[in-house]
């Protein structure tokens, strides 16, 4: 009697075993699906950012800025001091 409770308890065991692999099996596949997909969607964006870097003129862009500058030079300098503050607060070393 023993012994067939023991077996009886192995081979509900080993059915466990059986469905989790499958279940995990089923979700890891699903989850390397999704991994595809958005890999293939950065990859896209990062192809479509290329582009676009690639076609703007710069020359154009620092026009833009400088006349901006000019036209507003309170806020160029806050803006300014708070991309330079957020730098500093990023790239700044921890003593921890």
């Amino acid at each position: 009697m023993a012994n067939s409770t023991v077996e009886d308890a192995a081979r509900a065991v080993e059915q466990k075993i059986d469905a989790t692999r499958e279940s995990v099996g089923e979700k890891a596949g699903r989850l390397r699906e999704r991994v595809g997909e958005v890999a293939g969607n950065v990859k896209a964006r990062a192809g479509a950012l290329r582009d676009k870097l690639a076609d703007t003129d710069w020359e154009d862009v620092q026009t833009g800025v400088k006349n901006y500058v000019r036209d507003n030079p309170g806020k160029s300098v806050a803006i300014a001091l708070g991309v330079g503050f957020a730098l500093g607060l990023l790239l700044r070393r921890r003593d921890d």
